[in-house]
């Protein structure tokens, strides 16, 4: 649906007399002309495209007013996890939940691109949608690893790697275990500014107009769910040619 009104707002700016087509790639002349066709052989459809248009304009006006707006908070590290390069100048803002089979697979990717490049800076959001609170605790894997992020962060990692690894949903039995093999027991409990913290990062998740984990920013591309290493890795590597 995205692209569909982004190509109905690129071809309304292409009718304007100050678009040429020196400007346009070969698809999206080709797109253009097919498009003029249809126009002109179904002149009704064109109040319907004004508005979807308008729509459209509108709702990228309040998208990219909600990403300035979170810009900060998304990129405190002091709150958020982060795997890779704490450092790094390629940011991936990744918002994932423990409990999603498609945000640890995900995760996978993410952890092996950022063992091999150094640039790499993923920053974990967590969205626990399926899980607020574990029974027979006061906490839940998100919570969990955050505690553990902004208190041990050298033992995140392993957190990380165990948390992703179990199949299913997390259950008190699964955290006692994890937090018993990494030493993390003290981090169990619960901590209402880390509550508030996963309540932001929901509120910046229906902010930003996303609808399910996993999802990620790289630079200004939005990517929603789960993709494969080697079209993750050619997304970053997109990114970073256009950067420099």
């Amino acid at each position: 649906m995205k692209k569909t009104i982004l190509s109905i707002a690129m071809t309304m700016a292409a009718l304007l007399p100050t678009l040429s087509h020196a400007e346009l790639t070969v698809e999206q002349q080709q797109q253009l002309e097919g498009i003029h066709k249809l126009l002109n052989e179904n002149p009704e459809i064109i109040a319907d495209l004004h508005s979807n248009l308008q729509q459209y304009v509108e709702s990228q006006k309040l998208l990219t007013q909600a990403k300035q707006q979170s810009e900060s908070w998304l990129n405190d590290t002091t709150i958020h996890s982060v795997t890779g390069n704490v450092n790094g100048n390629t940011v991936i803002i990744n918002f994932t939940d423990y409990n999603c089979p498609y945000c640890k697979r995900l995760d996978g990717a993410l952890t092996k691109l950022a063992g091999k490049d150094s640039d790499v800076k993923v920053i974990n959001i967590y969205v626990p949608l399926k899980q607020q609170v574990i029974d027979g605790l006061e906490t839940n894997s998100a919570a969990f690893a955050i505690k553990v992020w902004q208190n041990a962060p050298e033992k995140f990692a392993e957190v990380n790697r165990l948390l992703v690894a179990k199949p299913g949903l997390h259950d008190k039995a699964s955290l006692e275990a994890i937090a018993k093999k990494t030493g993390t027991e003290a981090y169990l409990s619960g901590d209402t500014s880390i509550n508030e913290s996963l309540v932001k990062n929901y509120k910046t998740f229906v902010a930003l107009g996303l609808r399910g984990t996993p999802a990620m920013f790289i630079g200004d591309e939005m990517i929603p769910g789960f993709i494969p290493y080697e079209q993750l890795e050619a997304a970053v590597k997109k990114y970073q040619s256009e950067k420099s």
